[in-house]
């Protein structure tokens, strides 16, 4: 019944909603993190969010009644959770903190029967255990961030994990990849480790087998350049993977098929240099490209479970697109036929078990937050499991249509334009640039809180995929490095010109924001383009880009100095002309500024600084200073606060 419900929702007319909704439904986290398949596909774990902490759940398949779970202690949250057989688990915790914009690891491993007996604390540097009466250890504790590369299929006690060693600066630990990893077994009832081996190289990261054979690997340079190697078994030498002919870069791994003789690799074809995948035969040295067709990145693949090989890769032009290997594969044919059930929106495989007969199928869309299906590859019936967010309606969410146009110097950009529900046909709705951060990242056609909140206000939205983003292959990525200020910011200001001739916004009532690298180009574009916006808003920004090189904790990762000289370059003067706390005299828009004390990628200095230009300049500046956040306010009074004040700023500036 839930099912048909949803699919009637989707063919409605659209509403026309007016109704202004809470701030909290668009900032509040969503409920359903993620699910996966046992083995058997008997039982399913879940990731939930109950009360504002991620818990992890046992739900059995065929009836969906909890069984079983994991409730995190007060400052812990379930990070992730990995079948290790059909009964056992093994989880990770993950801490919320003030200097970053999510929650990281503890680089603890736990594990715990399906019926929730069993829980034992197996791996991390709070794992040390004695014997009673004793001072001998069973269990010792490790400072290092453990990766499973193999639940070992003939053995129920046992997994292979990969170890990436922390370093030290004084009391703190960083997980800064700057040791060689190693490879370990771990008992997944006692914690006992064993030494496999070690890797030759500085945070390498290993692909094992079904049966714990290690064949392949994959680490970063100095420089921050990929590298991969393999061998035909753990006696043989170690040998770096060649350029293949049909790729201008080197050829990094991503996986390996359940046999161990192929492993797949990104790399790229064509001028654009459109990343897809590719496979490699370790007995004869063969590449063959699986995916075709592309004109932008592969972006996702699913897995067929009987070889471990991909069978489906998705790429984003603008909607979703599916393109399918050449090899025979029922999940394949099983994905091609769902597709159309479900209205045109982003159909994946989230999880399928070993014998192929039970998929989760995760659906979603820019008005669907993302939903649950149980699909039964045997009867071809698929079960409502789960709506994250389900307290949006998707009838009262604003449906996002893409655009695209090319630059003076012929690059052709693309982007999304989300206007408001129920805006009148002669009506012009106010405009926000919504600018994403990296700026190696790219949006989506996919649900985004904060566009949905804007377009509830009355407010249309831009989001552009600029010269410099992911996802429109490695030449495009390219053509942003050292122009972080020039022409990523041009490309900015012209997909406003062109979706202000081509949709129905106010070109007289327009803002910028963004955050992180966002928030730096919200305040650059009203530097190079003074009278075109009337306000803008930076959270989290960079705004003085010598800092990267001397505030930030980037240089203190492996490649991260040696990244920050390729996209940013070291010519002082340029660094100082691409940098808004040398330009506050130019900018005329009302500017609002918002950080996190405590950020740690864009250290507080940044925002000090250009709020003392810009009152020197004369702006009164609305500033935000969240004391207990780093990159990013996760706590939901501190986004509630954020989001009233972002919304105020708007309205008194670009609103009625």
């Amino acid at each position: 019944m839930r099912k048909i419900l949803c699919i009637i929702l989707f063919i409605l007319p659209s509403l026309a909603f007016a109704q202004q909704l809470p701030i909290a439904n668009f900032v509040k986290e969503g409920d359903y993190l993620d699910m996966t398949l046992s083995p058997d596909g008997k039982h399913i774990s879940a990731r939930v969010r109950i009360d504002g902490k991620v818990n992890l759940i046992f739900l059995e398949t065929s009836t969906m009644k909890p069984v079983g779970g994991v409730t995190p202690n007060e400052n812990d949250e379930i990070h992730s959770a990995v079948w290790i057989s059909n009964e056992r688990v093994v989880y990770q915790f993950q801490e919320s903190t003030i200097y970053f914009d999510s929650p990281r690891a503890t680089g603890e491993l736990f594990a715990i029967n399906v019926d929730g007996s069993s829980n034992k604390f197996l791996y991390g540097y709070r794992a040390e255990e004695s014997t009673l009466n004793t001072r001998l250890l069973k269990r010792k504790r490790t400072y290092a961030t453990p990766e499973i590369i193999s639940v070992l299929e003939d053995d129920d006690r046992h997994i292979l994990i990969l170890e990436y060693p922390w370093s030290t600066d004084g009391f703190t630990y960083f997980d800064d990849r700057m040791k060689d990893s190693q490879v370990t077994k771990l008992n997944v009832y006692s914690g006992k480790k064993i030494k496999v081996e070690t890797l030759p190289h500085a945070g390498a990261t290993a692909f094992a087998t079904p049966k714990g054979e290690i064949k392949f690997m994959t680490w970063k340079d100095d420089n921050d350049f990929y590298h991969s190697a393999s061998r035909e078994n753990e006696e043989s030498e170690w040998k770096e993977l060649p350029l293949s002919e049909q790729s201008r870069q080197n050829l990094v791994i991503t996986n390996i098929n359940k046999a161990g003789d192929k492993a797949f690799a990104w790399g790229t074809v064509g001028d654009k240099e459109i990343y897809t995948l590719f496979e490699l035969d370790l007995k004869t040295g063969a590449y063959t490209q699986l995916f075709e067709g592309m004109s932008t990145d592969i972006e996702d693949i699913i897995l067929d479970p009987a070889t471990g090989a991909p069978v489906v890769g998705i790429s984003h032009p603008a909607q979703a697109d599916y393109h399918y290997t050449k090899t025979p594969s029922k999940t394949a044919n099983l994905h091609k036929a769902l597709l159309s059930s479900f209205g045109g929106q982003v159909t994946d495989f989230a999880s399928i078990s070993e014998d192929g007969s039970k998929i989760l199928v995760r659906i979603y869309s820019e008005i669907n937050p993302g939903e649950y299906y149980l699909f039964d590859a045997n009867t071809k019936q698929a079960k409502f499991l789960w709506a994250n967010r389900s307290w949006l309606d998707p009838r009262q969410m604003a449906s996002a249509t893409p655009f695209k146009f090319e630059t003076e110097d012929n690059i052709e950009l693309n982007g999304y334009v989300t206007m408001p529900v129920g805006l009148a046909k002669d009506q012009k709705a106010p405009l926000v640039v919504m600018i994403h951060g990296g700026p190696q990242a790219r949006d989506f056609l996919q649900f985004n809180g904060e566009v949905q909140l804007l377009a509830n206000r009355g407010y249309a939205v831009m989001q552009v995929n600029f010269r410099g983003s992911d996802g429109y292959g490695a030449a495009f990525r390219r053509a942003g490095y050292l122009e972080w200020g020039g022409k990523m910011i041009k490309d900015i200001i012209d997909a406003t010109h062109h979706v202000t001739a081509n949709f129905n916004v106010d070109s007289e009532r327009m803002c910028t924001y963004g955050a992180s690298y966002g928030g730096y180009a919200a305040l650059m574009a009203t530097v190079r383009a003074p009278d075109l916006y009337k306000c803008t808003i930076g959270y989290v920004g960079i705004y003085d880009l010598n800092y990267a090189y001397t505030e930030s904790y980037t240089t203190r990762l492996l490649g991260g100095q040696a990244y920050l000289e390729r996209v940013l370059g070291t010519d002082t003067d340029i660094l100082n002309e691409f940098s808004p706390v040398n330009h506050a005299d130019k900018i005329k828009a009302k500017v609002m500024l918002i950080h996190g004390e405590k950020d740690a990628r864009v250290p507080v200095i940044n925002a000090e600084k250009m709020l003392e230009k810009l009152e020197e300049a004369g702006h009164k500046v609305p500033y935000l200073n969240f004391s207990k956040s780093g990159h990013g306010v996760r706590d939901p009074e501190g986004r509630l606060e954020l989001y009233a004040a972002l919304l105020k700023h708007l309205e008194e500036n670009i609103g009625e």
